[in-house]
């Protein structure tokens, strides 16, 4: 903060009020926000993408039907049935792979990737309601490629298409979201500098209004002051205003009350800055709990009925690569035994979720020795406990085979934050303050954490640190398509990363 003086704010504010009798302030702020009827609404393009999309599923389903059978074919009521129940799986994995976030509409990248990951979704699930019914057989295997393919050519174009409008919108400023602040505070400081430091951020502060004449306002501030909010009503009405932003102090709840009092008889949105402690937890979430409304800071947990779709997942995916990877299994048992003498299951005491102890299995891939020993030690680069074919086996993560049974035991999960050695989870913990919220959710084989490149040894806290951020960041922002996500990932991460040793 700059050395306050009276003077100057007295004086600024006798130019406000002459500013404010001539008009002055309204014109300005007129021509520094461009003012259009055509003005394009995120909320319309989301909306209208998901209007795109389903006409795209439509079409594809019905196109490669003709596409297959000729246009003078008639579709059955069974093949309509087949159409529209498809278009409605592959619309809810779109949802669930966030195809259609508003902060994403103007990247083509983030539409493409979750659109990616939405139809793969969709696709999979398809082929799964079809095999258990036994009714994919009845269906044509070119009529579902042609379907499939147009399907997705055509969800592109839409996303193609929308970015287009947008950035052509931002280019002719028909996108620019017009706000004010009320509130000369720090916490208005931090957000036009935010809004300033934003690349293409559309928005437009058209100033701040603030009743505290004598005060020390922030020096960013003075230039932007309009006034006090004696006259913020009718600047709003003088004036295109989308959104009022309320940065004042919550500890001022009655100036505050009075204040939305008054705004609510003005057509504009009003939004309030949080308090300061509640800025650091990026999560944040509103509901009501009996009809009072609450900001959730954290959830620290998979509600009961997605941990059940989440436990049909591991069911399905630990059956099934159990089945196919049984005589993989087989041979590297027998590998084992040819290399080195000890039991081919290493088993070792770790946390699970609510911090409960289980024991993990994997391929034994020390000497017996130093498996068995009571010092858990993190394994290292060119260690030489690692036996031949254990080097093998950790890299290429294939000693962890045997933990699907311990997800099939309902231990480990599929997907989640990677469990550490119940010493290690008490060294750590002991140093950072958020590691055991890893266990609000089962651990799993792999997680968010491992295909973004924090596998292996973890040999100081800094890497650490990192490895915990990510297993919350996956922990706030679980759903069904981010576990597919993180699967496919899984392979590309253990082929190209270099720390598994």
């Amino acid at each position: 903060m700059n050395n306050f003086d009276p003077a100057i704010v007295v004086e600024e504010e006798e130019m406000l009020l002459t500013r404010r009798a001539t008009g002055d302030i309204g014109s300005v702020a007129a021509k520094r926000s461009t003012k259009s009827s055509a003005k394009y609404r995120l909320p319309f393009l989301v909306n209208l993408l998901k209007f795109l999309d389903i006409a795209a599923l439509l079409v594809g389903g019905f196109g490669g039907f003709f596409l297959r059978f000729g246009l003078e074919s008639r579709t059955s009521q069974t093949d309509q049935l087949f159409i529209y129940l498809s278009t409605i799986v592959t619309s809810v994995a779109l949802h669930l792979a966030q195809a259609y976030r508003e902060r994403a509409i103007s990247s083509l990248y983030s539409l493409l990737s979750s659109v990616v990951f939405g139809a793969l979704g969709g696709l999979s699930m398809i082929l799964m309601f079809g095999y258990l019914s036994g009714t994919l057989s009845a269906y044509s295997r070119l009529w579902f490629v042609f379907s499939a393919s147009g399907s997705f050519a055509l969800l592109l174009v839409n996303r193609v298409t929308i970015t287009q409008i947008v950035h052509r919108a931002q280019q002719a400023q028909k996108m620019t979201e017009s706000i004010v602040v009320v509130g000369a505070t720090d916490r208005a400081e931090m957000l036009i500098g935010a809004i300033d430091g934003m690349k293409n951020s559309n928005i437009d502060v058209l100033g701040v209004f603030d009743d505290r004449v004598q005060r020390q306002f922030p020096m960013s501030l003075r230039p932007r002051m309009l006034g006090s909010t004696n006259t913020l009503l009718n600047f709003i009405r003088s004036n295109h205003v989308d959104r009022v932003v309320v940065a004042l102090p919550w500890i001022g709840t009655e100036r505050i009350e009075a204040l939305l009092k008054k705004l609510r008889t003005v057509p504009v949105r009003i939004d309030l800055v949080p308090n300061n402690v509640v800025w650091q937890f990026p999560a944040i979430k509103m509901e009501r709990l009996a009809g009072v409304p609450l900001l959730t800071i954290a959830n620290g947990r998979v509600d009961e009925q997605l941990g059940l779709l989440k436990r049909l997942e591991d069911l399905i995916v630990s059956s099934l690569l159990l089945v196919l990877s049984s005589p993989l299994m087989v041979l590297i048992g027998l590998a084992i035994k040819l290399d080195s003498a000890g039991p081919v299951i290493f088993k070792q005491r770790r946390h699970g979720f609510n911090n409960q102890v289980f024991e993990v299995y994997k391929f034994r891939s020390m000497t017996v020795a130093d498996s068995a020993s009571a010092e858990v030690k993190q394994a290292t680069k060119n260690d030489c406990r690692v036996t031949r074919v254990g080097w093998f086996l950790r890299r290429t993560s294939l000693d962890e085979l045997p933990q699907l049974f311990n997800v099939l035991f309902g231990h480990m999960s599929i997907v989640g934050p990677r469990p550490h050695a119940v010493q290690h989870n008490l060294e750590f913990g002991a140093i950072i303050s958020e590691y055991f919220g890893r266990h609000n959710v089962k651990p799993g084989i792999t997680g968010w954490a491992q295909v973004n490149g924090l596998r292996g040894e973890t040999d100081t806290v800094e890497k650490m640190h990192r490895r915990v951020e990510h297993d919350l960041h996956y922990i706030e922002h679980w759903s069904l398509m981010l576990d597919l996500k993180i699967i496919l990932m899984t392979g590309f991460a253990v082929w190209f990363q270099e720390t598994a040793y």
